[in-house]
């Protein structure tokens, strides 16, 4: 271990590892860059946003029979939200990451550079790249910036530093291919993890937390809207940003102050009604969650063809989402564990096949409102893909975008189970038209269009023989009887 006294403020400043070459000082965040036995100072880094992350510096773990250690940390934003890349020292001096985003964990090594590597502007989501026996797929294309770090480093990195970043999936592999030095990039291979498979120990438990933060994760806090003054409710520690129901506004709140990033006055509310407010509250196996957010969506073909995602948090288990569609209700979260083969007809996942449900469709967000740790942007566009099980109870979906590609994983939620979390009656999806119905209205508009020309053809000999008052009208009024109900 190297010690030194900050040049800025005379702290004591460690230097766990001998492949840590900066190290932001705790006190005045100045970032020390270190040179054989001595140390400059290159600059400070801003204060770390409040976060309610558990992971500490001093967390502990093991991966893959190795103990390791959490010795610092850059936040990284980009325009859609923020996320943590914890620097970790493993007992053998090798160093690793574990990225921390919207509860869902990765731990990568460093590979060296790739040679190979696309070029970072020619990337999209869901472009295949071989590496090794595997092929990645990849997932999340970003331009992102680091905005504040602490602890040890185990390179330079500038206060404010760009991070062109591209995050790939294959299965529970994960990989990045980090541009912010240039081309070729850093590759970085590892896989998806969990706090509870890592056997973390000294955790930030709530009260940690709730004193880091000044405010207990999972609380109500109440701010003004800067753009109307309507008043905005959230939950501590569950999102980054808000979707105003009144005037449309997208509130950025992370730091100290609300920022508008852009507001949308036609939201598509005539035709999309939520069954449930935001705000209720279910009791799912023992644990009260609480809906926190609302999003409509709307095919981009069939206006008709609409559904209502509702965001659940839970202070402990994170976020998950209630779907309410034609079909009936899904349960559903993010998956660590991607599909093994998805094409235009099934899909598999581990031992189980999936039959495609519809052929693939775009849709975009017409509506939202409450809090989200993500940028929710009305207007915004997304290619979907859905498989369902043999049995109809699991329904996997594959949403894509330019910049991002995830996979989800539902089960199907019955009203009996669904009045028993929300404690009152059944919910009927009745309030908007789904998908499903949508759907096959178009498949019987042939067969109105058939029944219609019968109609006509039988009834042509009245109309030639000159009986053209009553045949017209009655032929008119079947037709708009057959069609009203098709185009509604």
């Amino acid at each position: 271990m190297y010690h030194v006294a900050c040049p800025a403020c005379g702290a004591d400043v460690r230097f766990h590892a001998t492949s840590s070459v900066l190290a932001v000082c705790s006190y005045c965040q100045s970032t020390l860059l270190r040179d054989a036995d001595s140390v400059r100072d290159i600059g400070k880094m801003a204060t770390l946003l409040d976060d309610y992350s558990p992971l500490q510096i001093a967390s502990s773990g093991i991966w893959r029979g190795r103990q390791f250690t959490v010795v610092g940390r850059i936040q990284l934003q980009y325009d859609a939200g923020v996320w943590n890349e914890w620097h970790i020292l493993f007992d053998n001096g090798e160093s690793g990451w574990l990225a921390d985003s919207v509860g869902q964990y990765v731990l990568t090594l460093a590979q060296g550079r790739s040679d190979n590597a696309p070029a970072f502007d020619s990337l999209q989501a869901g472009q295949l790249w071989p590496q090794g026996k595997d092929s990645f797929v990849f997932c999340d294309i970003r331009r992102a910036r680091c905005v504040a770090g602490e602890g040890e480093l185990p390179r330079q990195l500038q206060p404010g530093y760009d991070a062109p970043v591209a995050d790939a999936r294959c299965g529970g592999h994960f990989l990045t291919l980090d541009y912010s030095d240039g081309s070729p990039p850093q590759l970085y291979l590892g896989e998806a993890v969990t706090l509870k498979q890592l056997n973390m120990q000294r955790l930030r438990d709530e009260r940690m937390i709730s004193a880091a933060t000044g405010k207990l994760k999972g609380s109500v806090q109440q701010l003004a809207c800067p753009q109307c003054g309507a008043s905005l409710d959230y939950r501590a520690g569950s999102a980054t940003h808000l979707n105003c129901p009144s005037c449309g506004s997208e509130v950025d709140i992370q730091g100290e102050r609300a920022t508008v990033l852009g507001q949308h006055k036609a939201q598509q509310t005539s035709t999309l009604r939520f069954t449930l407010a935001n705000g209720s509250q279910a009791t799912i196996d023992g644990k009260v969650w609480t809906i926190i957010g609302l999003l409509g969506w709307v095919e981009d073909k069939d206006r008709n063809s609409s559904w209502n995602e509702y965001l659940l948090y839970e202070p402990q288990q994170g976020l998950r989402w209630l779907t309410e569609t034609g079909n009936g209700w899904w349960l559903g979260t993010l998956m660590d564990i991607w599909v093994d083969q998805a094409g235009a007809q099934q899909a598999s996942w581990g031992k189980q096949r999936f039959a495609a449900r519809y052929p693939a469709y775009d849709a975009h967000i017409a509506y939202a409102a409450g809090a989200f740790p993500w940028r929710a942007r009305v207007g915004e566009r997304v290619s979907i893909r859905e498989y369902i099980s043999s049995d109809g109870n699991t329904l996997l979906a594959c949403e894509q975008s330019p910049q991002e590609l995830t996979w989800s994983s539902s089960r199907n939620v019955s009203p009996a189970e669904l009045a028993r979390w929300f404690g009152k009656a059944a919910p009927v999806a009745t309030a908007f038209k789904p998908q499903a119905a949508a759907s096959s209205k178009a498949a019987l508009r042939p067969i109105g269009m058939a029944a219609s020309v019968l109609l006509w053809l039988v009834n042509a000999p009245l109309l030639l023989a000159g009986d053209t008052g009553g045949t017209l009208a009655i032929c008119f009024i079947a037709t708009v009887i057959l069609w009203l109900p098709l185009d509604n």
